[in-house]
């Protein structure tokens, strides 16, 4: 009776060994990590210029201007292809430039709770008197480009990048490479109105 057992039981391990081998599958099913979606930047045939301000600046022609109050030189570019804004802050200098070169270099600085660095570049145009930095904020903070310029006589103005989605570094890149471009354009496009004839 129990080599019977031991017997049916056997048997029973071996079927079962058996249906295990014909239906196991082949690979295991992994979950597939989060993804992000690509970002597809707009070709820029022909850069477009921010005018009626009291300064100018090309841009990348998908960009439109929205003013932000009365005040000329305040608004933000918006850049619809990634729901990104560029925070533009113009402020005539009146004897307080050492303010307000201070007051940039901190809202930059606050940045540096969440970044993973920080660098400056420095930009000089002794010809159309534009003197600036550019601030490249590393990591997941919320705003990973700044810049500010003036003439250091007669014009300020700052730029802060702001990209409404949750700060990812890694899927946030081909953007923010995108947009390291576009600061630098605006500095090395940047006059200033009624400056020595200038438009």
């Amino acid at each position: 009776m129990q080599i019977n057992r031991i017997i049916t039981l056997a048997g029973g391990l071996a079927v079962t060994a058996v249906v295990a081998v014909l239906f196991w599958p082949e690979s295991v099913a992994m979950p597939k990590p989060k993804g992000y979606p690509r970002v597809q930047i707009p070709a820029d045939k022909s850069p477009s210029h921010l005018e009626a301000q009291p300064f100018t600046v090309a841009h990348h022609g998908s960009a439109q201007w929205e003013a932000k109050g009365t005040q000329p030189g305040w608004g933000d570019l918006v850049y619809p292809f990634c729901r990104g804004r560029v925070q533009f802050t113009y402020l005539p200098v009146r004897g307080n430039l050492s303010a307000l070169i201070d007051d940039a270099q901190d809202l930059a600085l606050r940045h540096n709770v969440a970044a993973d660095g920080m660098s400056q570049r420095v930009y000089v145009n002794d010809s159309l008197k534009v003197y600036g930095i550019l601030f490249r904020i590393g990591g997941n903070a919320a705003s990973g480009l700044q810049f500010y310029a003036t003439d250091s006589a007669r014009h300020f103005v700052r730029g802060a990048l702001y990209i409404y989605a949750h700060p990812n570094s890694d899927s946030l890149a081909p953007v923010h490479e995108f947009f390291e471009g576009e600061f630098t354009r605006y500095l090395e496009t940047l006059e200033w109105r009624g400056a020595s004839g200038r438009p």
